[in-house]
């Protein structure tokens, strides 16, 4: 039997993870108390925030759930992330173009199931196939 293979697109969000201070040390020259010329260190903090992208909770339960049920009936799992897939990439596969709804399941036979996706409904759409 050949590999059955089921692909499940995931749109990820841009989430801050962390804030990250930095430290600089400036020198300041100025005129000395009692003439000439003197260096005055000065401290100056930044703040810089650390993103990374991140796949919302109910899209990640749908990905676990679609785990579970596909190794049961044999099928091999891809997942896609929209939003960190290659542009280029994005723009030549027709298929990727179609998909408006996350998370969206599709099946090597072009079987899908759109948005707010039941175990019952993904189920169904895998055991056709057996």
């Amino acid at each position: 039997m050949a590999n059955r293979k089921v692909t499940i697109y995931v749109k990820s969000v841009k989430t801050a993870i962390r804030t990250e201070k930095i430290v600089h040390q400036k020198l300041i020259g100025g005129p000395g108390a009692r003439g000439g010329y003197r260096v005055i260190p000065t401290y100056e903090v930044n703040s810089i925030t650390k993103y990374d992208f991140v796949v919302p909770e109910d899209q990640n339960k749908i990905v676990e759930t679609v785990r579970e049920i596909a190794a049961k009936h044999g099928f091999e799992v891809e997942i896609v992330d929209i939003t960190r897939e290659n542009i280029l990439h994005r723009v030549l596969q027709e298929e990727i173009k179609k998909i408006k709804i996350f998370p969206t399941l599709i099946t090597d036979s072009g079987e899908k199931i759109e948005g707010k996706i039941s175990k019952e409904q993904i189920k169904s759409l895998l055991s056709k196939g057996d």
